[in-house]
């Protein structure tokens, strides 16, 4: 084997080597944020434990009413059956939930009429506070105040495995099925799991 030879297989080796740190290291860096938000201090009060195949009722801060049926892989939110629905825990002071308010505004203003968001304020704010917000950031989307949802915290802790960590953001198909599950921030924006969560609708050819 000539030098030149022996160099050239030296430089390959190396750059493998180097790809392969880098996919290590990413790889890393994506698990890392799946622990990446805001542990929220919820005071969970129900005692019962409530059934997978059971009903919530939510109520908006400008008091529209939703109710939503649960089911195994499925969240149906009552007469939006045919819409998608980013279904959102989050909070004010969450740094992380703060990040994706300008992209959930603009993911409502593109998509209209055929997608909606519904979000539940986890950090204790007063409904009053809610309104405050919404005014200043411009929210086009509906606020809960999450203040008496500890019923709605337990379920997802019990069937979903929640550990308290916000923004969480599941993803509902048209006819309530769960298309997507997301707890923390991700290295993703929310268009992109949009499109992600979308396409596992598509049924197979």
């Amino acid at each position: 084997m000539t030098k030149s030879i022996e160099k050239r297989l030296n430089l390959v080796i190396i750059v493998l080597l180097l790809l392969l740190l880098c996919s290590i290291g990413y790889y890393y860096n994506i698990s890392r944020n799946d622990e990446i938000g805001t542990r929220v201090n919820l005071k969970t009060q129900e005692s019962s434990v409530p059934p997978l195949k059971t009903e919530f009722h939510f109520k908006t801060v400008n008091g529209v009413n939703f109710t939503v049926e649960t089911d195994k892989k499925k969240m149906i939110v009552v007469g939006l059956e045919n819409k998608i629905i980013f279904l959102k825990i989050f909070g004010w002071d969450c740094q992380y939930c703060k990040k994706e308010i300008p992209q959930l505004i603009n993911l409502k203003k593109d998509l209209g009429d055929s997608f909606e968001i519904i979000a539940i304020e986890a950090e204790q704010h007063t409904t009053q506070e809610s309104l405050e917000y919404i005014k200043r950031y411009g929210i086009n989307y509906h606020i809960i105040n999450g203040i008496n949802q500890q019923r709605f915290y337990k379920y997802l802790k019990i069937h979903y495995g929640w550990n308290n960590l916000i923004p969480v953001t599941i993803v509902l198909g048209k006819h309530g099925k769960v298309l997507a599950y997301e707890v923390g921030a991700k290295s993703y924006n929310l268009s992109e799991l949009m499109k992600a969560a979308l396409s596992r609708d598509i049924p197979q050819l």
